[in-house]
């Protein structure tokens, strides 16, 4: 749906897909910042007949279903060691946009195994800390460096470049890149279409948590 076949072989070729791509912003339309991006609103995509209207439309709002996306997002990351990302934008979170990134250490150096908080501050050598947000003795140092995904989300890619001032394989490269992006919508779009076949929405009641107060011994 997304992805075209392109001869790398020719710069002219390459030139005009990488200018022609579809583009939208990388933060707000008043950041003024675009990438290279794709519409997968559902109605721009062609619903199969065999797909119920209320599976195709309510399936987006379902937690399993935007897992099943935030996998197929990382996937893409990963491969670029962060370097390079996908992310939803937009208002209904209809548009996949390429965005850059990396990672660096995050400076924790401890959390806890009861809570998952993390920490600043490391727990002496054969001890457990306590935990700040749970009070349980949980805290334990993290055994290598602890590092985290950043995001460059108001950071333009090639909206203004001039390709013609770049070298053939430089602009090879970056054609595999969007190729590569475009290849990661259209398996958005086939594991939507396949979730809805393989699965139909119904609802079922469960017991929501409560916080109340209660007395409790001193001590205990």
């Amino acid at each position: 749906m997304f992805y075209k076949n392109i001869n790398l072989k020719k710069r002219g070729e390459m030139i005009a897909f990488l200018t022609k791509h579809y583009r939208y912003h990388t933060l707000n339309s008043w950041n003024r910042s675009t990438s290279y991006a794709n519409n997968i609103k559902l109605y721009n995509i062609e619903k199969p007949a065999d797909i119920d209207n209320d599976t195709w439309w309510q399936l987006l709002e379902l937690t399993e279903w935007q897992e099943e996306l935030s996998d197929l997002l990382a996937d893409f990351g990963r491969s670029y060691n962060w370097q390079w990302q996908a992310g939803i934008n937009g208002r209904s979170g209809g548009y996949v946009v390429l965005y850059k990134g990396g990672i660096q250490t995050s400076g924790y150096k401890s959390y806890c195994t009861h809570c998952g908080q993390l920490n600043y501050q490391a727990v002496p050598d054969n001890q457990t800390g306590i935990c700040g947000r749970c009070d349980a003795r949980a805290r334990v140092n993290f055994q290598k460096t602890h590092m985290q995904i950043f995001t460059w989300p108001g950071k333009d890619i090639d909206m203004d470049e001039d390709f013609r001032d770049w070298s053939t394989d430089d602009i090879r490269d970056r054609v595999k890149l969007i190729q590569k992006f475009d290849r990661l919508c259209d398996s958005i779009v086939r594991e939507y279409i396949s979730t809805c076949r393989s699965y139909r929405i119904t609802e079922e009641e469960i017991l929501v948590p409560k916080t109340i107060k209660v007395l409790e011994p001193v001590g205990r």
